[in-house]
């Protein structure tokens, strides 16, 4: 009986969204969606906690109904629905709804596709796809998935997002639980958003219930944050609950998420290795200092272990023993980790620490959120003085000691004290002087070409991305990079020679020396040359239109990049203009450019800057003003004459 009237509410939405005829339907969406290529008429999940033997699971029951609203809608025909060890799909169902007079005709669907979901970069993942296809989508249809995923551990359950890429209509989560069970739950980005809330006990069951109605679709802008940034979603946790006759805490704080990890690294079938204790005394003998033992073990495992990521069942937790990843020469972000913390502690580094990190993808921190939501990745941290941390994310290969990696910069780290021993700390974002660009050259007139010889030098970040590109190029394509990496003035350039050094040495900034020609880019005109020392002009047309842009700009990293341009004014000639000096701070964004003359040369040098992560809309008006004085510096022009006489 409690189940029926659990469905019932759902059963009646569904006999009301029915029983519109399609035309009123189509037109009534259409008007309240104007442009739109689809609506959700309904977007809900029902779950169900159940406590069975020693643990506690969740049955989700999924629903949701697109209306196509346009011929362009036919891009949502097609769909799927992943499960796992975790999460593993008990029934699946699908149709289409199709305009039929002034009923809905239905159309199953019978083909189904099953398959393993390989991401890009990992090697093995137990997640499976059941991908399908809907028949006969058109203005008007309506395509319909039921299904229903049993989470064989409800610390893993997803969140619940009550927006969606196309507008939503009414969006619903409701969880029944036992009355024993004590529910947890957090809403994010939902300020603006309607969400009505009730609880309702029925019996020995407790309904929670989250509802929404009229949410537009989100913005779409380039370069923004994963969605979990901006849309509004719940995420539900099981704080206690009673099992095996008593009540068991599962995840109602930083502690208990702790518990459930230190569990995991318990597991790790351990076992001696000789060859491995052999391999950590060879590599820090001779070391002056602790410090140095940490950079060489960091550096061999970035350098002799390959990051292959392994996803399956618990294995997606428990890493590998440090002596069999060391064997393999391969592993996952979890048995780096484990690796390089092991061979730190054999080499009597006593403050080394197995981290918890969620990378930039998630927006959460450990103090809102402590479940295995708030992180996806694995790194060691070394702590050489009280509350210093040198953080060590050996997957990132180019990543120098002392720097984090970049895609875990200003989150927060879960590191293992001991075994009942945790403690969150912040993992700073690198100030913008740590990466960046130094690139000097001297210029020679050549007619109408420029033929110049220069060195970049790149630092931090800025050499890490690039040392990733340039790693395991061939001649030819290696040559293609630099010269693309080298590239400006005009598509008349080309590299004659170069020369790359530092690529594999960390601690030092990736060197190209290099001589180049720019045919076709000076300006004579009778006894007057025009040079525009600005062969390259980065973010001169990047204006943000705050109109139209809502969400925040994702950037990799902060840096400072600095340009030093050399010009030979050739014999015969004097300067006639040498432009004035420019410059503009912002938080986000700011140069300087001066000229000056010294000898026979024209000297233009310039910084730029870029200072943020996620650019919020407030800053756009700033940025551009920024943007519009430094397209104004760009144009400036060195002008030469000819001597007379």
């Amino acid at each position: 009986m409690l189940r029926r009237l659990f469905l019932l509410p759902a059963l009646l939405l569904a006999v009301a969204a029915r029983a519109q005829a399609p035309s009123p339907l189509l037109a009534a969406m259409q008007q309240q969606y104007p442009g739109e290529k689809a609506v959700y008429l309904e977007l809900r999940q029902d779950l169900t906690v159940e406590i069975r033997n020693d643990s506690v699971q969740v049955l989700a029951r999924h629903h949701a109904d697109m209306l196509h609203l346009g011929e362009q809608s036919a891009m949502y025909a097609n769909d799927r629905v992943s499960s796992s060890h975790f999460s593993r799909l008990q029934k699946l169902g699908a149709r289409t709804l199709v305009p039929a007079g002034d009923k809905f005709k239905t159309v199953k669907v019978t083909d189904f596709k099953d398959k393993f979901e390989m991401q890009n970069g990992v090697f093995f993942d137990d997640t499976r796809s059941t991908s399908f296809s809907f028949p006969a989508v058109g203005p008007g249809a309506r395509t319909v998935t039921d299904y229903t995923v049993r989470h064989v551990d409800a610390r893993f359950v997803l969140p619940f997002y009550v927006a969606s890429y196309v507008p939503v209509r009414h969006a619903e989560l409701t969880i029944t639980a036992p009355r024993g069970v004590r529910i947890g739950y957090k809403t994010f980005h939902a300020e603006n958003t309607p969400i009505k809330y009730t609880q309702e006990e029925k019996g020995n069951q407790v309904v929670y219930r989250w509802t929404a109605d009229n949410l537009p679709s989100p913005p779409r802008d380039e370069d923004a944050p994963e969605a979990s940034y901006y849309l509004p979603h719940i995420v539900f946790f099981v704080e206690e609950a009673p099992v095996g006759g008593q009540a068991r805490q599962l995840l109602s704080g930083v502690p208990q998420l702790y518990t459930m990890y230190a569990d995991f690294v318990r597991r790790i079938d351990r076992h001696p290795s000789p060859a491995l204790q052999h391999r950590v005394d060879s590599l820090v003998s001779g070391a002056p200092s602790e410090e140095e033992k940490v950079r060489r073990i960091y550096y061999w495992v970035q350098d002799n272990v390959r990051y292959i990521a392994f996803e399956q069942g618990l294995r997606g937790f428990i890493p590998h023993d440090a002596g069999l990843v060391c064997a393999r020469r391969y592993g996952d972000c979890k048995d780096m980790a484990n690796l390089t913390n092991e061979m730190l502690h054999l080499a009597g580094v006593q403050h080394a620490y197995l981290t918890w990190v969620g990378t930039r993808d998630l927006p959460y921190k450990y103090a809102e959120l402590a479940t295995p939501g708030v992180d996806n990745h694995m790194i060691a941290t070394y702590e050489p003085t009280p509350g210093h941390y040198v953080f060590l994310d050996a997957t990132s290969k180019h990543t120098p000691y002392g720097m984090p990696s970049a895609m875990i910069q200003g989150k927060e780290g879960l590191l293992a004290l001991d075994a009942k021993t945790s403690r969150v700390v912040d993992i700073p974002a690198m100030d913008k002087a740590r990466s960046g660009a130094d690139d000097t050259s001297v210029l020679t007139l050549d007619g109408t070409a420029l033929r110049g010889t220069g060195q970049l030098r790149l630092a931090g970040y800025s050499k890490v991305r690039q040392s990733y590109g340039l790693d395991g190029l061939d001649g030819t394509d290696e040559t293609k990079y630099v010269k693309s990496l080298l590239e400006r003035g005009n598509n008349k350039f080309f590299v004659d020679k170069y020369t790359i050094a530092n690529l594999d040495a960390r601690d030092r900034p990736l060197s190209i020396s290099y001589d180049y020609r720019l045919q076709d880019y000076v300006q004579r005109v009778d006894d007057e040359v025009y040079v525009n020392l600005s062969l390259e002009r980065p973010y001169a047309t990047d204006r943000i239109d705050s109109t139209t842009r809502k969400l925040p700009r994702y950037n990799e990293f902060a840096h400072t990049d600095h340009t030093r341009t050399e010009l030979v004014v050739p014999a015969g000639y004097e300067v006639s203009y040498l432009p004035p000096s420019a410059q503009a701070q912002g938080d986000a964004l700011g140069f300087k450019v001066s000229y000056e003359r010294k000898g026979d040369k024209i000297i233009q040098d310039r910084e730029l800057y870029v200072n943020y992560l996620l650019l919020q809309p407030q800053q756009f008006g700033r940025w551009n003003a920024v943007v519009n004085k430094l397209g104004t510096a760009y144009r400036e022009v060195v002008i030469l004459k000819k001597k007379k006489g």
